[in-house]
């Protein structure tokens, strides 16, 4: 503090020095005098006496620390002074590291959000997230919990101060106004205790509100201030949801959003919710029946290793009291929540930080290029320096002073294009990853993390010109029409082009990768036809809509849809097909009889007749579903051809029997398989089709499925129709979540294809600056051989000679570093191995056009200066000599 004081008083101590300096002067000049002597000749031998006032005084700010200060300020003066009178390099030096600096920003941007920043709520970093671990399939993975395995978790643990469970659900709210569609968020009671988080107005949930009957909620700030006008006595009225009353206890906090979905929640309900379920066993009791996600806080001092070893204990005590349910969820993970919530999104966010980097790796290597072309030209401007006795220290600094001035312009140059980036670009990622709109804003750490790596490249820039620059030799420089150079430089500049043309040539292999990878995902065969398809839920549920009524509702429903003008067919679906929802239940092939626990799993899914001609997918033997295929008739299934082939290998599957695990009114039936449809997919990110076997909806009348409606032309059309079909029905009832079908495979292809196109935009930026690059190496490598070029062609050289002299450097770059780049696209296609979709981490065709996409970028870099160098004038050159 004491130092930071004695620079901000600077001016007032060296008037104090130079005053002290003076009286001293004056004292001895007063006591010469005395003596005898003139005044001036006592003043001058005062100061002859006293020493070099000039050098006392310096000597006196070395002692305060403000010669570095001074010299740092006067170099930055001198390099601000020497980029303005060279304004085409300073742009092109400011923009390269801008392009580098801008997009790392904004990449770390996204990942700080969501991979970094410590989640809003108090004491985040004990907050964990707790899932089942499960051995079927392919291998171990995360499970979510069935209720009473949650209900036992929060019973049996001993380390953790709270354990709440959640889903996500749909409800509408009316009475007051229209009927409106709520997204919903069915949690434990103690959730928002869990979190740390106390509602804005009321309070949150208490213990005996999970009991059946109890009918409360808490809405969002958004729903409060849009619905029910900011209403400061909100706490304790009473609302209609899904038809029923509800107590609201509390608003949320603004900007509260737990658990993490694409849009925003609207309203939070008790387990009551699905405790007041009207099937014949509620799914609370359902051991086997797995739809929950956990967090939990955990207590003071216990370690998330301890939490995962008391949880793999009590889930192994569970699966040895339940074999038959929870044999093979016998261990657990537990994990930071801020991790578990991006697990997904992890791995393309670390693929598009590495890009970037690379890209800064290129834009350093360039403005090294620009810093050792500038020290070439300033050769004389440096040698001059020396002479009058600057060391090659002071030289150095001056040039890592410049590097640092150019890295600061391009740091804010490229701050302002990371917030563009930020605003325009990254939202175009879609809503799939949680904490994503957090990333928009540029925070101290974002910013640190700019202004640092401003500093790195800085220094990584002028290490090559300060290397060059301390074993020049200036000697014979200041000679008139001298050619002396720091010398060397051309070997460095072409070894920084290699690694520019490696570097680019890894990103555009990785690009190529990935886009080969999205295309062959996207134009493979998904089992249906979807780009005429409209489909939109709605939810008769509730004590209104018992089944015999939700079903007379759907038939009338269905009805209506199909006499639509434009209307081909319509069907009920659950879940919908592309969207990677998924209901997998356990089930018992007749003549193979196995224990509970080693029963096969197959996803399941619940429609009605003509489901399969509305989405566009083949019967390929027996039968569909018809409408005589009710609760009163035998138990019929669809299976999948995925589903054939694995669990009758060799055989037909058409008039076996099952038994699935799903129940219905009258409980677990035999069920006979009477078709084979073609595999329609679930997931449209799925490598492969998963099997489903398929349940008539007047067999299995879960609540509620999703409305299909094929048209003749543009499905968008007929969404008016559709709401206004509902409405007549039950105006009550709102109409949610209408798309076209075709949109749900864009929707689920958002993330991959902002991947591949912000990389391939990273490739292309790569290879524009290895392009510059490469342009300045050959065009200082001309200038520099203009007489002997000219030479050359005075003595008989043709000019395609001279041209071959400038492609023939060309090739040795681009042979040199497409031999190190092939190495790298090697390595990196193995590392993205594992995203990869029927492509080739070592494709040849890939490899070999990336080889001539580099070639090209080469040859393009080369052509202005080969025709630069064909048109030298040889009597011009021999003049100069």
């Amino acid at each position: 503090m004491n130092w930071l004081r004695q620079i901000w008083q600077r001016r007032r101590m060296e008037r104090d020095l130079y005053e002290e300096i003076g009286s001293h002067i004056e004292e001895r000049a007063d006591e010469l005098t005395a003596t005898g002597m003139s005044c001036e000749d006592a003043v001058r031998q005062a100061r002859r006496e006293f020493g070099n006032a000039t050098g006392i005084a310096e000597a006196g700010r070395e002692v305060w620390r403000w010669g570095a200060l001074e010299d740092f300020a006067g170099d930055s003066r001198f390099a601000l002074r020497q980029l303005g009178k060279n304004p085409v390099f300073a742009a092109a030096a400011v923009l390269t590291l801008a392009l580098g600096i801008g997009a790392n920003t904004a990449v770390f941007s996204v990942i700080n959000a969501v991979l970094l920043r410590p989640l809003p709520y108090p004491d985040s970093g004990q907050l964990v997230s707790v899932m089942s671990r499960t051995t079927r399939g392919d291998g171990p993975r995360p499970e979510t919990l069935s209720y009473p395995t949650y209900f036992d978790f929060r019973r049996m643990n001993t380390v953790f101060e709270h354990i709440a469970c959640f889903r996500a659900d749909e409800a509408s709210l009316s009475g007051t106004g229209a009927a409106t569609h709520l997204r919903a968020a069915i949690v434990s009671a103690n959730l928002f205790a869990m979190l740390g988080v106390h509602p804005a107005l009321g309070r949150g949930f208490l213990p005996e509100e999970e009991q059946p009957g109890a009918r409360v909620v808490v809405i969002s700030d958004g729903l409060w201030r849009s619905r029910f006008g900011a209403d400061p006595q909100m706490a304790g009225r009473v609302v209609t949801i899904d038809g029923q009353p509800h107590t609201v206890v509390g608003v949320a906090p603004a900007g509260f959003q737990f658990p993490p979905t694409p849009e925003p929640l609207d309203v939070w309900l008790t387990l009551a919710r699905d405790r007041n379920s009207a099937t014949l066993v509620p799914v609370t009791e359902e051991r086997g029946s797995r739809m929950l996600l956990a967090a939990a806080r955990l207590k003071k001092g216990v370690a998330v290793e301890r939490a995962q070893q008391e949880m793999d204990r009590i889930a192994g005590a569970l699966a040895k009291q339940y074999p038959d349910q929870n044999r093979q969820v016998a261990a657990t993970y537990v994990q930071r929540l801020n991790e578990a919530l991006v697990r997904d999104g992890r791995d393309p966010m670390w693929v598009l930080f590495g890009a970037v980097f690379l890209v800064l790796l290129i834009a350093c290597a360039n403005l090294a290029n620009l810093l050792l072309a500038r020290t070439s030209e300033r050769v004389r401007e440096f040698a001059l320096r020396a002479s009058i006795g600057a060391s090659r220290a002071r030289l150095i600094r001056q040039m890592v002073t410049e590097s640092l001035i150019i890295s600061l312009l391009g740091c804010a140059v490229g701050i302002a294009g990371a917030f563009w980036l930020l605003r325009y670009v990254m939202p175009l990622a879609g809503n799939g990853v949680p904490r994503m709109q957090e990333a928009t804003q540029l925070d101290a750490t974002v910013l640190l993390f700019a202004a640092g790596l401003s500093l790195i490249t800085a220094l990584l820039a002028s290490l090559a010109p300060a290397l060059r620059l301390r074993r020049a030799e200036f000697a014979g420089s200041l000679q008139e029409g001298s050619r002396a150079s720091t010398g060397g430089g051309e070997r460095t500049r072409s070894a920084l082009v290699v690694v520019q043309i490696a570097l680019g040539m890894v990103l555009l292999s990785a690009a190529g990768l990935l886009t080969t990878s999205l295309t062959k995902m996207l134009q493979r065969d998904f089992g249906l036809q979807p780009g005429r398809v409209l489909t939109f839920n709605v939810t008769p549920s509730g004590p209104s809509y018992p089944d015999e009524r939700r079903l007379a509702f759907h038939a009338r429903l269905l009805e209506r849809l199909r006499n639509l003008p434009g209307a081909r067919e319509a069907a009920l679906g659950m879940p919908l097909p592309l969207t990677g929802s998924s209901m997998s239940v356990a089930f018992q092939i007749q003549d193979r009889p196995t224990a509970p626990h080693e029963r096969p799993r197959s996803n399941m899914a619940i429609i009605t007749p003509g489901y399969f001609r509305t989405i566009g997918a083949r019967m390929l033997r027996g039968r569909d579903f018809n409408e005589r295929d009710n609760d009163g008739a035998p138990p019929v299934l669809v299976v999948n051809d995925a589903f054939a082939r694995q669990f009758f290998p060799g055989e037909e599957a058409l008039g076996r029997r099952i038994t699935p695990g799903a129940t219905g009114k009258r409980g677990t039936r035999m069920h006979e398989i009477i078709g084979i449809v073609g595999d329609a997919r679930q997931s449209a990110l799925g490598r492969q089709p998963d099997p489903i076997y398929y349940f008539s909806y007047a067999q299995l009348s879960w609540c509620c499925p999703s409305v299909l409606v094929r048209s003749d032309g543009d499905p968008s059309s007929l969404q008016t129709a559709v709401v206004s079909v509902v409405a007549e029905l039950d105006p009550q009832l709102p109409v949610f979540e209408t798309q076209v079908l075709s949109d749900q495979l864009d929707r689920a292809t958002t993330g991959p294809r902002f991947v591949v196109t912000v990389l391939g935009g990273f490739a292309a930026l790569a290879q524009m600056l290895t392009l510059v690059g490469l342009y300045g190496v050959l065009a200082y490598s001309v200038e520099r051989r203009r007489r002997e070029l000219g030479l050359r062609m005075a003595l008989g050289a043709g000019r395609e000679k001279v041209i071959g002299l400038v492609v023939r450097k060309v090739a040795v770059l681009v042979f040199i570093g497409v031999a190190f780049g092939l190495a790298g696209s090697l390595a990196t296609g193995q590392l993205l191995a594992q995203i990869l979709y029927e492509t080739k981490p070592s494709d040849p065709l890939l490899l070999g056009v990336t080889c001539g996409l580099v070639a090209l970028t080469a040859e393009l870099g080369a052509y202005v200066p080969a025709r630069r160098a064909a048109r030298i004038d040889p009597a011009e050159a021999l003049r100069a000599e």
